[in-house]
């Protein structure tokens, strides 16, 4: 009994509202009623009881995110599994077009923001499932983290040492689909971890090899160009937790992380004259897509700091994330962040406080490596030698600091009202930049010299605002109402940096006729606010979450499809939609369960409000699974279905509507204990489903003036087999 319900207890209302006092089945009660599973800080710094919160939030615990990677499968397919706003996955590295709620969405790891002024969607490609305890997801725009969660906030929660003891964890894994011998995929994973009274910390490495993806067809997958995806791909994860504990009131708590994944695949697009053929062997590239990223934070935590709690977080990230070749090309991005974090808090009777402030400097840097393109032309693009390196995009540094205040007020002894303000200043400092078309003509030759479009400065002041309701009709349920607001910046190095030249002169020169001023040509910035009402209930056996939302920003993204640059920032646009999760023990060994998001994206066009393009918007999805857990066998079957999807594109360029084809996914996860560790396997794609990927289906559209769709058919896995050993001692 203990392994079936505390191995794998799936991401239902029954863990998200463990924050009550509620009756269940026996042994699930016993072992989920703790402090540690019943608080969350993702809603307001600080830790709160969840049954305490006027919003949607989904806890994803350490039983069910081993059940999951122990079945195969990758982080954003588990946070796709488990979130019910949240879109399915890439099965690719990006997470770009992942959206909460129809929005984008914060990551952090223990609360640190892995956001960055020039995102590039690799946030779920930033740590491994072992290494993980918990996830924390917040729906819906928040007005306490600012800037970049105007979909919602995913906070992953590392492993730390829970014992004075020696532990050692061991965990091997392989995956395949049967399809060559290059279809091979595996996995070795070692945590130690122990400490005394004072100091506890635990120390882990994880290697990971994957090699080459197969349709359903056992046709090698074509390889994403334009995001990145993991094949014939090698990552590692190691991680350094320490906790010390100063005092009875004050403890440290310190986190090293070295990432890196890099990609070297044998399989490339044979593209001649601009035109996309085939996929073959002998690739080989200077260049190709990876990250690799250092992380370092320290957390201070004392409970009576001038009768107050306070907790203060020290962070530095730096990461190197680059691109395969793109038209004889690819970029490499430089970001260095540092962050301080300090939130105070405090009851007074009936009243809470949280407030603090916090501030970040981000800095880019980025280059692009220009490939030969005699060598390029001669091989069909799959031989990349580099001969020079140029700015892609103007440096930018970008200063942030803010101050927050959240209260939470209880009317009654059921009845209470939260809310808050945050305001935020930010700076962007924009370098001086020669257009990046017109140092390619100066790279190959056609120029010697040209004007720099100047740099400059703008700065934003921003005040968000949040104010939300719940009553508890009983410990076990509760309804709410909440209004909060986001707010996002978009990439001001896509915005910026863009000019226009004369020809060149006789002296070689480009002379600047037109460009975006930076001090005159202030980039919009972007404000949501969300609205949501929701019911959270749990009885006996029955556990259920639901909430109705509709969010809407004063303006929107628009690229141009060439350059893929920022182009306009105009149209409004909302969001609405309901989601929703429920989960039943039939007995005391069957669970069955469903979860599902209808969502509604659009823009406003002049006065008509239309269906957002198919390449941004977040599609209706659904879930259902039925697990079986036994004293030594526990096997869960689940469903995933994406719906179809149309949008109502019609223009010269293209005269059909835009559209997404639905799939129904099923896979089959379990372990199976032994006198010593444990057996996991999983079947994914258990059918054979033959499928485009949402993400591939997106790129098709995104990239459509580039390459022909066919480039950017990033097909889903076929039946993949999955069989791992864990030992714990």
């Amino acid at each position: 009994m203990a392994v079936k319900k505390g191995m794998f207890q799936l991401t239902t209302v029954a863990a998200a509202v463990a924050a009550s006092t509620f009756v269940s089945s026996s042994v699930f009660a016993q072992e989920y009623k703790t402090t540690e599973e019943k608080m969350v800080v993702v809603s307001s710094r600080a830790p709160k009881a969840i049954s305490d919160i006027p919003g949607t939030v989904w806890y994803v615990d350490s039983a069910q995110i081993e059940q999951e990677y122990r079945g195969g499968k990758s982080l954003g397919e588990i946070l796709g599994d488990s979130i019910p706003s949240l879109d399915v996955s890439s099965g690719a590295r990006t997470n770009f077009g992942q959206n909460l709620r129809g929005r984008a969405m914060l990551v952090m790891i223990d609360g640190v923001s892995l956001q960055s002024s020039r995102s590039i969607s690799r946030h779920l490609d930033s740590i491994d499932p072992f290494n993980i305890e918990r996830i924390e997801v917040l729906s819906g725009a928040s007005s306490v983290y600012g800037a970049g969660a105007s979909g919602g906030v995913v906070n992953i929660i590392t492993k730390k040492a829970d014992s004075e003891e020696l532990q050692f964890e061991s965990y091997v894994s392989s995956t395949t689909g049967l399809n060559s011998s290059d279809d091979f995929d595996y996995k070795l994973a070692q945590s130690i971890s122990g400490g005394n009274d004072r100091v506890k910390t635990r120390a882990a490495a994880v290697y990971t090899e994957t090699q080459g993806f197969y349709d359903a067809d056992g046709d090698i997958v074509t390889p994403d160009i334009s995001q990145g995806s993991l094949q014939y791909n090698e990552t590692i994860d190691a991680q350094i937790h320490s906790s010390i504990a100063l005092s009875d009131t004050q403890s440290l708590d310190f986190l090293a992380q070295y990432y890196d994944s890099q990609q070297d695949s044998p399989y490339g697009l044979y593209i001649v004259n601009s035109q996309f053929v085939d996929v073959r062997k002998g690739f080989k590239s200077d260049r190709q897509h990876g990250t690799e990223r250092i992380l370092l934070n320290a957390a201070y935590s004392n409970s009576d700091f001038l009768n107050h709690q306070l907790l203060a977080e020290l962070s530095y990230r730096t990461e190197e994330q680059t691109y395969t070749p793109y038209y004889q090309s690819a970029s490499q991005q430089k970001t260095d962040v540092l962050s301080l974090q300090l939130a105070l808090s405090k009851q007074f009777g009936s009243l809470n406080l949280v407030y603090g402030l916090d501030g970040y400097i981000d800095s880019l840097e980025n280059n692009q490596a220009l490939f030969d393109p005699t060598v390029a032309n001669n091989s069909g693009n799959l031989v990349n030698e580099t001969y020079a390196k140029i700015g892609r995009y103007p440096g930018v540094e970008v200063r942030s600091i803010a101050a927050f205040i959240q209260a939470g007020y209880d009317i009654t002894e059921n009845w209470s009202v939260q809310g808050g303000y945050r305001y935020q200043y930010m700076d962007n400092e924009i370098d001086d930049f020669v257009a990046y078309s017109t140092q390619k003509k100066i790279a190959t030759g056609k120029g010697v010299s040209a004007d720099a479009v100047p740099g400059g400065s703008t700065s934003y002041n921003v005040g968000l605002f949040n104010l939300g309701t719940i009553y508890k009709f009983s410990p076990q349920t509760q309804i709410w109402a909440n209004f909060s607001q986001g707010f996002d910046l978009p990439d001001p190095a896509k915005y910026y940096g863009q000019g226009t030249y004369e020809p060149v002169d006789a002296n070689g020169h480009y002379a600047l006729s037109s460009s975006i001023n930076v001090n005159d040509s202030k980039m919009s910035g972007i404000k949501t606010d969300s609205f949501e009402v929701g019911l959270r209930a749990e009885q006996d056996d029955l556990s259920f979450q639901t909430a109705a939302y509709y969010s809407l920003s004063d303006k929107s993204v628009g690229y141009n499809k060439v350059t893929q640059l920022i182009e306009s920032l105009e149209s409004k646009k909302r969001v609405y939609g309901l989601e929703a999760m429920l989960s039943y023990w039939a007995t005391d060994s069957i669970q069955i369960g469903t979860s599902g998001h209808y969502v509604v994206s659009e823009n406003k066009d002049d006065t008509k409000w239309k269906d957002s393009t198919a390449a941004e918007a977040s599609i209706p999805k659904a879930d259902a699974w039925i697990g079986w857990y036994g004293n030594d066998l526990a096997v869960k079957l689940h469903s995933q279905t994406l719906f179809d999807y149309k949008d109502e594109t019609k223009n010269e360029d293209q005269p059909k509507n835009n559209k997404i084809e639905g799939y129904t996914l099923v896979d089959l996860i379990g372990t199976y204990q032994l006198p010593v560790g444990s057996l996991g396997f999983g079947v994914n794609n258990l059918f054979n489903e033959d499928y485009t990927t949402l993400w591939g289906q997106r790129a098709q559209i995104q990239y459509v003036k580039h390459y022909a769709p066919a480039a950017y058919d990033y097909r889903g896995r076929g039946r993949t087999f999955t069989v791992n050993y864990q030992v714990k001692f």
